[in-house]
């Protein structure tokens, strides 16, 4: 890595970057407006989530439940329900929480950084993105998006899977943000890194930051990042069928996928099982995993809860399944209307 900038260079930086935000931003549904509530929502959507995805998540979400009060008054399975497809359902769940205490405690979030990072599904980067977009205050944002620009801006080598590369990261984007408005100086850095300063094949050629970028004729590699191993994991469900219907449980608290739908993992001490009806592979995680469907029929009665349904194709619209368990049930549907 090259000097820091100096003031006077950040203050170029940063006015060229204004510059560009204010002619070349996206025109997203969150960005009409200066709730707090719409804020919040959008910022827990687009956390490992891709934009184009979150739209039309946001705003059918935005239409079901239009205020924190509305939100609180939920019940749990229509806000997994209204998430369904998005994944981490924990963000829903801190959604619902946190839209509880908000109702609670005087229908407003705290307006300073230390009140924000209190509440369910806020942490440095949630506070710093609502904190500076809905309030004003002068935080600054640190995301995939951000370091990805500041590393390759500074073509800083630090490893930023690294504890100590985030905290120096985090000190650059504060004085990246300076003085000036919070709120479009966030925007802006995360707006670069989702539309030009991209993983693979920048376009540094219309980067408004080019001519100050130290990283620009070898932005791939950066930024510097220790890659997991993904591990292989094989699961085998049971497909136990009661005419057009299939044996479905809810996932228990605790587990992942909890308070979902899915298939029953196959049990040989309860079950009895055929062939392999349908393969299908997903990750999660660090994981890589190969589904096997089996038909399988019960060695003696099926259990009775509440947690489990014989639901049919038709029904499973009315529940929210685990994403490979909802393509499962499709495929399965499918293949039974067209046998």
């Amino acid at each position: 890595m090259k000097s820091l900038p100096t003031p006077k260079q950040w203050r170029v930086l940063r006015t060229k970057l204004a510059a560009w935000y204010e002619t070349a931003k996206r025109d997203l549904p969150w960005r009409r407006t200066n709730d707090p509530y719409a804020i919040t929502v959008s910022e827990l959507m687009l956390q490992q989530t891709q934009v184009v995805t979150v739209i039309p998540y946001y705003k059918r979400w935005m239409k079901q439940f239009a205020t924190w009060q509305t939100l609180a008054y939920a019940k749990e399975p229509e806000v997994i329900k209204a998430w369904e497809g998005l994944g981490y359902y924990r963000r829903a769940r801190n959604l619902h929480a946190l839209a509880k205490i908000v109702v609670l405690t005087g229908g407003e979030l705290p307006h300073n950084e230390e009140g924000l990072l209190k509440l369910p599904g806020f942490g440095p980067y949630t506070a710093a993105a609502v904190g500076s977009i809905a309030f004003g205050l002068p935080l600054a944002v640190l995301d995939g998006n951000v370091m990805r620009v500041l590393t390759r801006l500074l073509a800083l080598s630090d490893d930023i899977s690294l504890p100590t590369a985030r905290l120096k990261l985090q000190d650059i984007a504060t004085v990246f943000l300076g003085d000036g408005d919070p709120s479009a100086h966030n925007q802006a850095v995360m707006e670069l890194g989702a539309t030009v300063c991209l993983p693979h094949n920048p376009m540094c050629l219309i980067c408004p930051l080019q001519a100050g970028c130290a990283g620009k004729d070898h932005a791939e590699d950066f930024p510097v990042k220790t890659r997991i191993a993904t591990e292989k994991r094989t699961e085998t469900v049971a497909i136990l069928r009661h005419g057009n219907r299939f044996y479905c449980e809810q996932v228990p608290e605790g587990k992942p996928w909890h308070g979902l739908w899915r298939f029953p993992d196959f049990d040989k001490t309860t079950m009895r099982g055929g062939r392999v009806m349908v393969t299908i592979k997903y990750g999660i995680t660090k994981y890589a995993v190969t589904m096997d469907a089996v038909e399988a029929q019960w060695k003696g009665r099926a259990p009775v809860s509440e947690t489990v349904r014989y639901l049919t194709a038709e029904d499973i619209r009315e529940y929210a399944f685990a994403a490979p368990h909802r393509k499962l049930m499709k495929m399965l549907t499918k293949s039974s209307s067209s046998s």
